[in-house]
Order: C-alpha cells, then sequence, then structure tokens
C-alpha cells in the first residue's frame, strides 16, 4: 500500500502564525516593525475578504467600491452621530454589503472579462458621489483628525491600539485570523464545496442540486461585508479619508495580486501572499526604487503567472512533499 503523503504546509503556516504572535515580546523598540507587520496582517485580511468571491470563479477588480463606501460609512457614522469607531465600522461593513446587493442584481449574469470590466466601473459611481457632496461627505477635500480605535479594559490592562503600535499589531493580527478562519471554512465546508463546483462548472453545479445564483449571491455578500470592514478600519487607522485614497485601483489590485501570488486555492494563500510581498516592498524596495515600488506588485504578478500558476503556497506545498517523499 503506497504511504500517503502528508500536507506538511499548514503546519508550516500555523508555525509562522506563532512566530508572528510572540516576535513583538521580545522586540520592544521596533516601532517601524510593528507598523509594517501590522499593516501586512491587514492586507491579508483584505485579501482574504476579495477571495471569498473570486472562489467563485469571478475575478473582481473593483473591490475598492465596497473598500471606500465602508470606509466612508464608519467615518461620516463616527462624524455626525458620535457613536465608537468599533460600532461605525460594523456600519461601514453594512454599507459595503448594501452596494453588493445592488453589485448582484447588475451583475449576476455577468462572467469574465464583461464581470470585470464592469466591477472596476463601478468603483466610480460611489467615488464621483462623494467627490461632489460636499456639503455633507466634504468632498474632495475629506476629513482628517479621525479619532483612532479606542483603548480597552481587559482584565485590569488597557489595550492602547490608538496609542501603541504593538497593541495595534495584535489588534490587526487577531483581525486577520478572525477573517482567515471565515476563509478556511468557505474553503472546506459544504458551502464551500459548492463554492468549488460553481468556478469549475456552472451548469454541472445546477445539475447536482447546487443553487448557483444564491451560493454566489451568498459569497458576494460576505465578500463585500468584510471588505467594507476593512475600510472602516482603514481610516481609523490612517487618522484621514479622502475618495481618491479608498476608491483606488490600487486597492482593488492589491488583495488580486497578493490571492494570486500566495495561492487562491489554499486557505492560506492570501495570508502567505500579504506577509511576503508587503514587508519585502516596505523593508526593501521600498528604500531601492522610493517613487516606482508599486512596481514590485506587477512584477509579482507576471513571475508567479509564468512560473507559480497556482501559487507559491502550491508550489511550496509540492516541494515539501518531494521532500518528504
Amino acid at each position: 500500500m503506497m504511504k500517503r503523503k502528508p500536507d506538511l504546509s499548514p503546519v508550516l503556516m500555523l508555525v509562522l502564525l506563532v512566530l508572528f504572535l510572540v516576535w513583538p515580546l521580545f522586540a520592544k523598540e521596533a516601532v517601524l516593525y510593528f507598523r509594517v507587520m501590522g499593516m501586512a496582517c491587514f492586507y491579508g485580511a483584505l485579501a482574504f475578504s476579495w477571495n471569498l468571491y473570486a472562489l467563485t470563479g469571478a475575478i473582481s477588480l473593483g473591490h475598492a467600491a465596497f473598500f471606500g463606501l465602508g470606509a466612508y460609512g464608519s467615518v461620516l457614522a463616527n462624524h455626525y452621530w458620535h457613536i465608537s469607531p468599533y460600532l461605525s465600522i460594523l456600519l461601514g461593513g453594512l454599507m459595503g454589503a448594501v452596494y453588493g446587493f445592488f453589485w448582484n442584481i447588475t451583475f449576476r449574469n455577468l462572467r469574465g472579462a464583461r464581470f470585470a470590466l464592469a466591477t472596476l466601473a463601478s468603483v466610480e459611481i460611489p467615488k464621483v458621489i462623494i467627490d461632489n457632496w460636499d456639503t455633507f461627505t466634504f468632498g474632495s477635500l475629506g476629513l482628517v483628525g479621525i479619532p483612532p480605535l479606542p483603548s480597552l479594559e481587559l482584565g485590569g490592562a488597557v489595550l492602547a491600539f490608538g496609542k501603541s503600535l504593538r497593541a495595534q499589531y495584535y489588534f490587526l493580527f487577531l483581525f486577520m485570523l478572525l477573517i482567515g478562519c471565515i476563509h478556511k471554512r468557505a474553503i472546506t465546508s459544504r458551502w464551500g464545496w459548492a463554492i468549488r463546483s460553481i468556478r469549475e462548472d456552472e451548469v454541472a453545479a445546477a445539475t447536482l442540486g447546487v443553487d448557483v445564483a444564491g451560493t454566489r449571491f451568498q459569497a458576494l455578500m460576505l465578500s463585500a461585508f468584510l471588505t467594507g470592514l476593512c475600510g472602516g478600519l482603514y481610516v481609523h487607522l490612517l487618522g484621514l479619508v479622502e475618495p481618491a485614497l479608498v476608491f483606488s485601483l490600487h486597492l482593488s489590485a492589491l488583495p488580486l495580486v497578493l490571492s494570486i501570488f500566495g495561492g487562491r486555492y489554499q486557505f492560506y494563500g492570501p495570508l502567505l501572499g500579504a506577509l511576503i510581498l508587503y514587508p519585502v516592498d516596505q523593508f526593501f524596495f521600498h528604500s531601492w526604487v522610493p517613487v516606482g515600488h508599486a512596481a514590485l506588485y506587477g512584477l509579482v504578478v507576471i513571475a508567479a503567472l509564468l512560473f507559480f500558476p497556482r501559487g507559491i503556497g502550491a508550489w511550496v506545498q509540492q516541494r515539501m512533499k518531494y521532500a518528504w517523499n
């Protein structure tokens, strides 16, 4: 009987996550590292959110619409109603989901390149409205002085997420883990198998009893909500917002790049892409090419499509299987 080769890549990913959990305990003054690695976790969460819908086979170039609406939904709710940022971030997620609902109505019959172009164009609609509604959204001037995440007391300890970059790093790490668990569930659950069957062949999936339209709608709504949450969180981390910042093509393309590089079909793939690419960009490439450092992501997409078509995660997994054998 042939010995079954174990899948060691999740074990390796678990080891890496433990390292990311404990290293701040030994780096008390590593402010820059806290900031960069915290944002790497944030972009990992964003990539997970994007990939939830991409698993159905629909490649979106317009998730910046959900991100931007989440950002403005959170900021304006906090500004006008003076509610806690934690609650306003949830409202931002709902704003993203509402726009996702209209996406489903408008784009549900589109596939392939037509769908991708339609989603890209859809980013301009909320952006133009917010850019010109000066009396409510403050238009192209944006808002500054957005309150940071409030501190929380936990067992006598004060978690100052808005003041301590180490505490903020752990917050973003846990945020990424939460969305990562949802992403893993979407791949390994019965619902995840329905998603996978839709990606492979919609007609065959429908023949087997899969509700194609309903499953795709559920994936879109979940993806839009989580992306809106990311947008709401982002502006409270940054402290400012303007339409060009949160409705940018960069924010639509970045989760796609991270997911393709890390591996769209592994539950840890989008996170692996974020934990590798963003630190490399910030620590190395940014200092070498300050103006054109974003070209790294273009080069990565080309390299991944040529040499790692299923992502670096699948490639590592295959190498580990060969090493075990």
